[in-house]
């Protein structure tokens, strides 16, 4: 047996051992052994009779970890470790080490300390030991013996106090860089969507970006932002699709815990202002649907709107489409008929199409002739907007374009 080898606990209703051995999986346990109760216990999370099951089972399994399926009080998980014999992880503190394992960036590192501390801070003991060797071991950012520091009360407080300042920092010069990302024109693409359902791998055949794409949940932690180039034509009657900049975003998923639902909030902020936002799912899951409202519905918690929605058009986006069977594809275009359906494995141009026609709503079409004389106002349009057709004349340069609406007024006294 190995020694990272789990069972998993679920209590209640609202059971989704098939994600919590999913989770499990991506912090490297193996699942040994599954115990469901429908009703949840106050005093051991499960009732006397399961608890004395899942001792059988740990010693017949002779697994080294329990994870439970909720967040548990300090009480539940005393009393489920005696029963259990061995150590009891619960949802919360599960998902805070894969976050704390694949946390790349300054700025993610610090969220996720700081949602380790607020879970910790009502459990001063501190964290399992035995939990610390898992999650990749050199991938870790932080050594296993600063993982294990007892913070007492104070302690614990004066450094969430450190790491709000410097994160609130940390808004406000992303905040900076939005605006001016605004102002510099490219319509902003945001994804958002269901963990592991392929955002990354889209923004990589977008934008070329080479981001990890392997499948594990909570690949991505950090906002990753990149360029994606349009196309131009030159002469009357060609076209040109404008540049845009897409966002890829943390995943989201059921029974987030509210420390990282607020820590990661900032990570969500360029959906809140994008032009366009893409929600992705996996065409192949078998929760599809669930996978979907918990998307739309943690969107619209986290960024305070409603039912998802933004200031832009929202387009929905059923990725790994080869893995469907023909029958199966047809059911889903059937149910989803206004989805985009795409693998991005093989090809992103019916995204990137829809994407398009979604910036073009937002913009207006005019004609400009900008003389000669002011070329640099000529520049500033490639890549801001989509030019339909263009042709030198006397005048100046003749000119076909749809822009963003925040465009117009620079542009009005060139307009015919």
């Amino acid at each position: 047996m190995r020694e990272d080898s789990a069972v998993l606990v679920g209590a209640g209703e609202a059971c989704h051992l098939a994600e919590l051995g999913r989770l499990a999986t991506t912090l490297g346990m193996e699942v040994v052994g599954v115990l469901e109760q429908s009703r949840r216990d106050g005093t051991g999370y499960l009732g006397r009779g399961k608890r004395e099951e899942l001792h059988e089972l740990v010693g017949s399994t002779g697994t080294r970890f329990v994870v439970a399926d909720d967040e548990l009080t300090a009480s539940q998980a005393r009393v489920l470790e005696r029963a259990a014999g061995t150590t009891v992880v619960d949802r919360t503190e599960l998902i805070i080490r894969i976050f704390e394992a694949h946390a790349r960036d300054a700025a993610s590192r610090l969220e996720v300390e700081l949602a380790d501390l607020e879970y910790r801070l009502p459990r001063v003991k501190g964290r399992n030991p035995e939990l610390s060797r898992l999650g990749g071991g050199g991938q870790i950012t932080r050594g296993p013996g600063e993982q294990q520091l007892e913070y007492d009360r104070r302690a614990i407080r004066r450094r969430m106090e450190t790491i709000n300042r410097r994160l609130g920092e940390e808004r406000a010069a992303r905040a900076v860089r939005g605006t001016r990302l605004k102002k510099a024109g490219p319509p902003i693409v945001a994804l958002v969507g269901y963990t592991n359902a392929g955002k990354t791998t889209i923004l990589n055949s977008m934008s070329g970006a080479g981001r990890s794409t392997r499948d594990r949940l909570f690949e991505t932690l950090e906002t990753t932002t990149r360029l994606v180039e349009g196309s131009s034509r030159n002469g009357r009657g060609g076209g040109a699709r404008p540049d845009f900049v897409v966002t890829d975003t943390v995943g989201f998923i059921r029974k987030l815990p509210t420390q990282l639902v607020h820590a990661f909030a900032s990570t969500l902020e360029a959906a809140r202002d994008a032009d366009v936002r893409v929600i992705c799912a996996d065409a192949s899951s078998e929760e599809l649907e669930a996978e979907i409202q918990t998307a739309s519905q943690t969107l619209s918690e986290t960024l305070g709107g409603g039912n998802g929605a933004g200031p832009g058009p929202t387009i929905l986006c059923l990725n790994k489409m080869d893995l469907l069977s023909e029958e199966s594809a047809a059911d889903l275009r059937r149910e989803y008929p206004d989805a985009v359906m795409i693998s991005a494995l093989e090809d992103c141009e019916a995204l990137l199409e829809e994407i398009y026609r979604s910036i073009a709503s937002g913009r207006e079409r005019m004609e400009v002739l900008i003389p000669h004389a002011e070329y640099a106002a000529v520049s500033r349009l490639y890549g801001l907007a989509e030019i339909h057709a263009q042709e030198n004349t006397a005048s100046g340069l003749w000119m076909d374009v749809s822009l963003p609406r925040s465009a117009l007024a620079k542009y009005a006294p060139y307009k015919l």
